[in-house]
């Protein structure tokens, strides 16, 4: 319930951000705005009001929302007027300059731009910036055996950059061309160039939300007070060596290990401070001992100004752009799956459920600022009925001197809509598959 509420708070933010954008340029250059809801009113609204000859309201269909301009061609129009419209009133879309126009078409992206690069600069200069650079863990990695990584070896970097675990924790990495790692194995540095198999085989276990690169971490223990182990008398930075009888290396050793006891206790040997000795220690219904890992990975912390902060927002609402720019690239040019990749209200829903949950409303507000500049990048592709469609028949306009004809534009609509609502079927599917 908490994530489909997020979700819904997530969406109706970037909705209303985004038709305010619409709205505000559209009422500076007189245009009647006859109506801005939240959702679609389809089939039915939810409830609105009137002021200033503007209806406000909610729709039912949580889809998207909309700003009504009179004069222009949308999806709310199709279909009702006939092929030779009448002649432009003063207060119309289609009466005023070309430029405002596009100021007003503009304006929705550009706010949802604003917002993020805002909201990302707030955070930014109130947190600065964390990161685990894996490329100091001494430890290494767990093994992925799909890339031929194997368990120890040391991630140095990442398409020539140093590997951090917030560069390999999302798949953003691959949208590169002819993306590489970088790992140290014993004393050896060897590079990793990933086929487009591999990039396929890693995109669907990022899509279910698997974690790819783990640091491996050793199995030195804190046991949570009153689980099992500390009922046994396991201590804090005690190492666990062994699972009745079973060397193990790691903490991801222990866990598996762990997962195959069949018995309702298990024997660990552990090593404390030079001494070597057993335990045994109960299981608990779900054959858990509730210990955490008890070591510290390195990190790297950095406090910015409020220019630093600024620009880092800028840096970073750039490489997502350029990145879901490629990721578009690849799809159409079939060097990606669009299984493996697209999301729909369900996809989006977890990643907002798990954001909250990773980080609080700090990581929910960084994850609302991602969502706006794909929001924004999506509306300004040159598709009827987005908002990057209106731009090109305003460039068609801009170029020929005059405007495409009323049926030209509403056919366009009508195919731009096909394609949206066969797009987001497709989503939604992919999403209950990916469940």
């Amino acid at each position: 319930m908490l994530t489909l509420g997020l979700f819904l708070l997530a969406l109706s933010l970037l909705i209303i951000i985004h038709e305010v954008g619409h709205f505000l340029p559209a009422k500076a250059f007189g245009m009647r705005v006859e109506k801005f809801y939240l959702f679609f009113d389809w089939p039915r609204k939810l409830f609105s009001w009137k002021k200033g000859g503007t209806e406000y309201g909610i729709g039912l269909l949580p889809l998207g929302g909309y700003v009504k301009i009179a004069g222009m061609v949308d999806e709310s129009q199709l279909g009702k007027r006939s092929d030779i419209p009448t002649p432009p009133q003063p207060d119309e879309f289609r009466a005023k300059p070309l430029y405002q126009r596009a100021i007003v078409i503009v304006g929705g992206p550009f706010l949802n731009i604003f917002y993020a690069i805002t909201v990302l600069t707030a955070l930014f200069y109130a947190s600065g910036i964390q990161r685990i650079p894996l490329f100091r863990w001494k430890d290494g990695i767990e093994a992925v055996p799909l890339l031929g990584i194997q368990a120890g070896d040391r991630l140095l970097a990442v398409n020539g950059e140093p590997a951090y675990l917030d560069k390999v924790a999302s798949p953003e990495w691959l949208i590169k061309e002819n993306p590489y790692l970088e790992i140290e194995r014993g004393g050896r540095m060897i590079q990793l160039q990933v086929d487009a198999t591999q990039r396929d085989s890693l995109l669907k276990l990022y899509g279910k939300e698997k974690e790819v690169f783990l640091p491996r971490l050793p199995a030195v223990v804190e046991p949570i007070p009153g689980g099992p182990a500390a009922r046994a008398g396991i201590q804090k930075g005690d190492r666990i060596t062994a699972v009745n009888e079973v060397p193990i290396q790691s903490f991801s050793d222990l866990r598996a290990a762990l997962q195959r006891v069949k018995t309702d206790s298990v024997t660990l040997q552990v090593y404390r401070k030079g001494r070597a000795f057993s335990l045994t220690v109960g299981l608990d219904s779900a054959g858990r001992i509730h210990v955490v890992p008890g070591v510290d990975l390195p990190q790297e912390s950095y406090t910015l100004s409020i220019e630093g902060a600024f620009l880092e927002s800028f840096r970073q609402s750039y490489r997502l752009t350029v990145g879901n720019l490629k990721a578009l690239y690849y799809l159409i040019t079939g060097q990606m799956r669009i299984s493996d990749s697209l999301s729909g209200p369900i996809g989006i829903a977890r990643v907002a459920g798990r954001s909250y949950a990773s980080g609080g409303w700090k990581s929910f507000l960084a994850f609302t600022a991602a969502l706006s500049l794909i929001l924004a990048i999506m509306n300004l592709l040159p598709i009827p009925l987005l908002d990057g469609g209106h731009l090109l028949f305003l460039g068609i306009e801009a170029v020929f001197r005059r405007e495409p004809s009323y049926r030209l534009r509403e056919i366009a609509q009508y195919v731009g809509l096909a394609f949206i609502l066969a797009l987001m079927m497709f989503a939604f599917w992919n999403d209950l598959r990916k469940l």
